[in-house]
């Protein structure tokens, strides 16, 4: 199951999670199938929105937020 994530501030779809955990970026198109950027990232990311009218930064953390660090 693939998860994506969106710019906090537009709602624009920016990369999707991997099963693995591993983030990964498409972007663009060629005249085949498969598009002109395709990685995959392992670690946080901080990136501007791609949609020209927003812009904003957004950070997607690697390690999920600990809800309750004491137990774990």
């Amino acid at each position: 199951m693939i998860n994506f994530v969106y710019c906090e501030k537009c709602g624009k779809k920016l990369l999707s999670r991997l099963p693995n955990g591993l983030w990964q970026f498409k972007f663009g198109r060629r005249e085949g199938i498969e598009p002109a950027i395709d990685m995959e990232i392992h670690g946080s990311v901080k990136m501007k929105c791609i949609r020209k009218s927003c812009r904003h930064t957004n950070i997607f953390n690697f390690f999920p937020p600990v809800l309750n660090p004491e137990k774990e």
